[in-house]
């Protein structure tokens, strides 16, 4: 259920008398295909003659490779070609690392170092004939003992890595302010150990790949799922070991999902490249199948352990906030960017600390590789601190809303600067807070409600307790470039940065006027089913005084497009929305131009309305096919536009860009309150219903607005109570199907209650901020902090999530809950 209730903080009204399509919920053009089975999806994709690669994958986690004999598999009448490490390793490059001094190829050749790596690939006619094919490579192992816990590996009693020495290869401390002294100086010193399990996206389409090699050309088009294929497609040209113009990425319009997992599926690309290379041209499909996905498709995201420290005083007042965090990063660092700064940019959450020290370190285990993950290690971060504050209202006594409310940013002090120098841009999270508690207040805590005192009371006799905890919690959006190097980066030279050294990526859009009078515009970046081809439709409809059925949008290939940061840390709402409003007013300005000269008078005295331009006095139009016939040479009616980083082009950025600190500025927000019901005997959490207050700035189209929020929710409460990547002690993943992995259907799904507001941000073209990663980013600590409320009266907090029901249920176990509620 949605509730559509806005409240605007803002002047969003519309620019001019005529409907504005912007701010509206126009229908996805991108839905009619995918509904009505339309879509092509890299599965869709078999060119003639087309053969099939299967990857023969390590069943142990750590073992040196002894010898790869492949002579059965050749010796398959349906066998095409064997590729192993040896054949890579001679012919081609390392793939890019995410740390300096790694050395990864797309198959190995000394060891394997986590469970599903692949060691060789194997091409036949069809996929069935390759896994069989498969099955025929002998391997010789020698079993290494399997390094499985971050906290382990740090002690280097196993390294990973020989060639490196340490399983800890990179770390750092930020101080900022002077956390020492406010640990010193304060009341008290509240301490807290939590704990966030292994999990990633698991989207519905899986990775996949056709690859073609042209002989003749001596060059590469590859059709892949690739996410950010203009950024990281350096992953699959270098790898070849050609240029950017010899390697064509193309993605499809419709890909089923991504949440930032298939930036890191380049060795599929790579490895079906090769082989039809090694076959003179002929096509090459790989599609991952759910099991390599779970397992070894390189595709998990972090895992970590936090030590945490609060210095407050006894009034409430929180004084400084210590960090410290190991993130088990599997077995390679993977490019292009790991997730352990981006908390930098959300360091404090809503909350005003000014000392503040933040220290990770980087782990490697025998597991599969990290990649990024939607939310990109905000919520792990913003879980661990909204625990702290629980335990810390405890500890002073004081009731958890109260506590928060104290020490929340004042609307006051927007534009806030965090210690870590990121900007928050605006929002008014008191008042954001005080209407979510209202409205549970409101709705739930009456007669019949939900928190009904009566209801609670007898649910709790049966053994169920039901509490909620409000919370608000910041989605840093639009993310900055230049900081994403930071730890390939000589850190000894940041001080000596200045603003000219800072390169950030703009957003690349091109449009022009078709023969017919229509208009066509080429998105840059790839979609994941986020509803781009939509968003640039409406802004151009309204830039050009058009209806949204008059532009026709599509995508670029690698080639053809500029490099360009894409699809990620919530930037593309903001960034195609102010590349549209530059693209309209640009082509609007070219097309008075070019009416001045079929007019023969000035520019001036022309003015653009309703899809024509019009001179001022003698009336005549000239529409936009009119327009685009008198221009044989696409001067006027084919345009580009660069949208620049916003802030990149904002002083009040300066340090934290000179610095390579994250730069993600728009704040969105939500303040929560999922009222939850608790079973004592078993350990089952059940959210009865969501309350979610939003504010995303301009709501560019609400109904994509909700869909992201109830999607990134859904993942939310998938981490917060379901899913994880778990492994045994060897170092054996123990989640690689769907029986074990525990993804949320629509039956776990509660009842969301949708409100929003909208402050515009003051730093974007339309006002609009970043809102992707939304509910993923707030919903599990929304959810823990509720289930904190729950279990108050045990002592209880909630040190590790997953909080399945077996560990709530072990919780209450050592609490002396033995059966119901009794103690």
């Amino acid at each position: 259920m949605s509730r559509a209730e806005t409240e605007s903080a803002g002047d969003t009204s519309p620019k001019s008398e005529r409907e504005s399509y912007t701010g509206q919920s126009v229908k996805r053009v991108e839905d009619y295909d995918i509904l009505t089975g339309r879509a092509e999806y890299i599965h869709d994709i078999t060119p003639p003659d087309c053969l099939h690669m299967a990857l023969v994958r390590s069943v142990h986690p750590h073992a040196r490779i002894e010898e790869v004999d492949v002579s059965r598999a050749l010796d398959h009448p349906d066998c095409e070609l064997v590729i192993t490490g040896e054949d890579v390793k001679r012919d081609y490059n390392p793939m890019p690392a995410g740390l300096e001094g790694f050395e990864e190829w797309s198959l190995p050749t000394d060891k394997v170092r986590y469970a599903g790596e692949p060691v060789a690939a194997v091409v036949a006619s069809d996929r069935y004939a390759a896994e069989d094919i498969a099955d025929r490579v002998v391997i010789d192992y020698e079993k290494l003992d399997a390094v499985a816990d971050a906290m382990d590996a740090r002690r280097d009693e196993n390294v990973i890595h020989e060639d490196i020495g340490t399983n800890v290869p990179d770390a750092e401390r930020f101080e900022f302010g002077s956390p020492a002294q406010a640990f010193e100086e304060a009341d008290h010193v509240v301490e807290g150990e939590y704990s966030w399990g292994r999990i990633s996206g698991v989207p519905l389409e899986t990775a996949g790949v056709v690859a073609e090699y042209d002989p003749e050309k001596d060059a590469f088009d590859i059709d892949c799922n690739i996410q950010l294929h203009t950024l990281v497609d350096d992953t699959v040209y270098d790898t070849l070991g050609y240029p950017p113009e010899k390697v064509r990425l193309n993605v499809p319009a419709d890909v089923g999902g991504s949440y930032g997992t298939k930036i890191a599926i380049h060795r599929y690309c790579c490895l079906a490249a090769m082989a039809s290379q090694y076959l003179d041209g002929k096509p090459i499909k790989f599609v991952e199948d759910r099991v390599e996905n779970l397992q070894g498709g390189d595709m998990h995201s972090s895992e970590r352990d936090y030590r945490v420290k609060l210095a407050v005083d006894d009034d409430g007042t929180i004084r400084g906030l210590d960090v410290w965090f190991i993130d088990d990063f599997g077995a390679y660092p993977r490019y292009p960017v790991n997730q352990v700064l981006k908390p930098l940019a959300a360091l404090t959450n809503a909350y005003h600390i000014e000392d503040v020290a933040y220290e990770y370190e980087l782990a490697l285990t025998n597991k599969t590789c990290q990649t990024a993950y939607r939310g990109f290690g905000v919520p792990s971060h913003l879980y661990a601190l909204e625990m702290l504050v629980d335990e810390a209202a405890r500890e002073l006594g004081m009731d958890p809303v109260e506590f928060k409310r104290q020490n929340l940013i004042g609307p006051e002090e927007m534009p806030y600067v965090l210690p870590s120098k990121n900007i928050y841009d605006s929002g008014d999270f008191p008042a954001a807070f005080d209407r979510i508690v209202d409205i549970v207040d409101e709705e739930e805590r009456v007669e019949g409600g939900l928190l009904d005192p009566e209801v609670v009371n007898e649910r709790r006799e049966e053994g169920y307790i039901r509490a909620v905890s409000p919370s608000i919690h910041v989605e840093p959006g639009v993310s900055g470039s230049d900081w994403t190097d930071r730890q390939r980066t000589d850190r000894s030279t940041l001080d000596d940065r200045d603003r000219d050294d800072v390169a950030e990526l703009p957003e690349h859009l091109r449009g022009r006027v078709s023969d017919d009078g229509s208009v066509e515009a080429f998105i840059a970046t790839d979609s994941q089913g986020q509803g781009h081809r939509t968003l640039v439709a409406q802004l151009l409809a309204d830039a050009l005084e058009l209806t949204p059925d008059d532009v026709e949008v599509s995508y670029l290939d690698s080639v053809e497009a500029p490099t360009e940061y894409g699809t990620a840390a919530s930037r593309m709402a903001v960034m195609l929305s102010g590349a549209s409003e530059g693209l309209g007013e640009l082509l609007k300005t070219n097309l008075r131009e070019l009416g001045a000269r079929e007019f023969d008078c000035a520019v001036e005295d022309v003015v653009y309305r309703d899809g024509a331009v019009e001179h001022v006095e003698t009336r005549e139009r000239l529409d936009l096919a009119d327009l685009v016939a008198r221009d044989s040479e696409r001067e006027y009616t084919a345009v580009a536009y660069d949208y620049q980083h916003p802030a990149s082009v904002r002083e009040e950025f300066d340090e934290a860009l000179t610095g390579k600190l994250p730069v993600y500025p728009t704040a969105a927000f939500a303040a929560n309150a999922p009222v939850i019901e608790v079973d004592t005997r078993t350990g089952q959490v059940e959210i009865l219903k969501f309350y979610t207050l939003r504010d995303c700035g301009t709501r560019l189209n609400p109904m994509i607005v909700d869909g992201q929020a109830m999607g990134g929710l859904a993942q939310g409460i998938g981490a917060a109570l379901y899913e994880e990547f778990g492994y045994a002690d060897d170092g054996q993943p123990q989640a690689i199907t769907l029986f074990d992995y525990l993804l949320p259907s629509v039956k776990n799904m509660p009842d969301l209650e949708l409100y929003h507001q909208e402050t515009p941000s003051p730093y974007t073209a339309t006002g609009a901020k970043g809102t992707g990663e939304g509910g993923m980013i707030d919903g599990p600590a929304a959810i823990a902090s509720s289930l904190n409320a729950a279990l108050a009266e045990f002592d209880i907090v909630v040190d590790q999530i997953p909080a399945t029901g077996h560990r709530v249920r072990r919780w209450l176990r050592e609490a002396g809950v033995e059966s119901g509620v009794s103690r």
